[in-house]
Formats: structure tokens, C-alpha cells, sequence
């Protein structure tokens, strides 16, 4: 025999199987991130997914939880698309970026329906800013900014002030025993793109003034620049007098110098949000 209590308590079981499948997708993506070995993008997705949920828990309340049958379905097919394509389809960097936002989509769908988009905008946007493929970027924003190039000046101004013979060509350093190229991968564009990334993340989580919306991503963007250009005047140094070292902290332990800025900018977004 049904009673008044049917409802609420159909209601707690149906969120409670979201919340499990919404915990498999999250779990499946980062399991994919990690074996395709995407570092950066697993890092991220735990930051940005993190975020999300912190942002839906202070406005559950709030939240509009009715879709019909057609946009339940849609959903429905949304969601299976995720677990089809990690089963079946080939790990492709791009598709396993953009599965989150796919299943954000689904999830919101089965939810709260096309009407139900809105109240969502702000966590479907960071699962689309997560989806942007950084590395394809690389050159393109390179070649428009000419970061190597700056860098290279950069890197050879902190050489000659402390009192190295260096003169500069282009995207070359040039000390008297060896010349270094500052290529594109090795300039920390990847970083300042990664780094604009939680710029966002930052602004979308936390209220500010439009002061702060310009001054976030560019003292994310000038911390780079200057680790990085400290960074390249040492590889520099240690490619013309200790290539062993050069070759050991240019390859994958120099994780260091991406965590520098991060911890950096971790401090100063620290700083704003306290200083509100």
C-alpha cells in the first residue's frame, strides 16, 4: 500500500542513483586521463571537477529537478555515448577531453531538461573550457604572441645582468661555448594556457569585481613569463657548461618549474579572496 511518503522517498532513491552515476563518469573520465597519460588534464579535472561540485552543493537548494520523457532519453542516450565510447572507441586525447562536458550535458538533460540548462551554465562552461586541447594550441598562440621570442629576450637580459656574455638571435641565446633555441614546447606556453584555465576556474568559483576578472588571468600569464624566463637562463647556462644536467632537467623532472607557478598563483588567488 502506497503511502504520502512514496514520493519523497522515490525522489531520495532516484538522486542517490545519480549521484552513483554521476561518480562513475567522474570516475571513468580520470581513470582515462590517467592512462592516456594527459598529467595536466587529470590534474585539472580533479580542480575543475572539485569546483563544480562545490559550486552545486551551495546552490542544491535551488535547483530546478524536473525533465520530461524526450529529454530524459536524450540523457539517457548521452550518457550511454560515455560509456560506449570508453568501451569501444579508440582513447583519443580530444575525445576523452570532451567526454565530461558530454556527460555534464546528459546528466543535466535527465535532470532538469532543455529548461534546466540555464541554472547550470556556469559548471557546463568549465567542463567546455576543460574539453580546449592545450598541446594543439602551442604553436598557433606562439606564432601570434611570439612568446619565444620574449622569453629569449627575457632570459638573455637576467644572463648579461648577472654577468654572462650572451647575445641574442631571434629565438636564440647565444653564449661563447653553445647556442640554445627556445622552441615553442619548451617556452611555457603550454603552462600560461594552463594556468588561464584556472585563471577561470578561479573566477567562475569565487565572486569578483571586473578589476579582478582582468587582473587574475594576467598575473597568472606574468608569473609564467617570469618563472619561465628564469628557467630558460638556466637551461641555458647548463646546455653550454653541463649538458648532462641540461638533458636531466629537460626532460620529464622538470615538472618543478610548472608546480613554481602554480603554487604562486595558488598564493595570490589565496591573497584576493581573502582581501575581498
Amino acid at each position: 500500500m502506497r503511502t504520502f511518503l512514496a514520493p519523497v522517498q522515490n525522489f531520495h532513491i532516484a538522486k542517490f542513483w545519480l549521484l552513483i552515476l554521476a561518480g562513475g563518469l567522474i570516475a571513468l573520465h580520470l581513470h582515462s586521463s590517467w592512462k592516456a597519460k594527459l598529467t595536466n588534464l587529470f590534474v585539472t579535472s580533479v580542480l575543475f571537477i572539485g569546483a563544480i561540485i562545490f559550486k552545486l552543493k551551495q546552490k542544491r537548494i535551488t535547483l530546478n529537478l524536473e525533465s520530461n520523457l524526450l529529454y530524459k532519453i536524450l540523457g539517457a542516450l548521452l550518457i550511454a555515448f560515455v560509456f560506449f565510447s570508453q568501451a569501444f572507441l579508440p582513447n583519443y586525447d580530444f575525445l576523452i577531453r570532451l567526454l565530461p562536458f558530454i556527460s555534464g550535458l546528459g546528466l543535466t538533460l535527465l535532470t532538469s531538461g532543455i529548461k534546466g540548462l540555464k541554472q547550470y551554465w556556469q559548471e557546463l562552461m568549465l567542463l567546455l573550457v576543460l574539453a580546449v586541447p592545450l598541446e594543439l594550441l602551442i604553436v598557433p598562440v606562439n606564432h601570434i604572441f611570439h612568446i619565444t621570442k620574449l622569453l629569449a629576450k627575457i632570459s638573455t637580459f637576467i644572463l648579461w645582468y648577472v654577468g654572462f656574455q650572451v647575445t641574442r638571435q631571434g629565438d636564440l641565446i647565444i653564449l661563447p661555448e653553445k647556442a640554445t633555441w627556445v622552441g615553442p614546447n619548451c617556452s611555457g606556453v603550454l603552462t600560461m594556457l594552463w594556468m588561464l584555465q584556472l585563471a577561470i576556474l578561479f573566477l567562475t568559483t569565487y565572486p569578483t569585481n571586473w578589476k579582478k576578472k582582468i587582473l587574475v588571468p594576467a598575473v597568472a600569464i606574468l608569473i609564467v613569463i617570469g618563472v619561465n624566463g628564469i628557467r630558460i637562463a638556466i637551461m641555458a647556462v647548463l646546455a653550454a657548461y653541463n649538458y648532462p644536467a641540461f638533458e636531466y632537467w629537460h626532460s620529464d623532472n622538470a615538472q618543478i618549474f610548472s608546480t613554481i607557478p602554480l603554487m604562486i598563483f595558488w598564493w595570490f588567488c589565496q591573497s584576493l579572496r581573502q582581501n575581498r
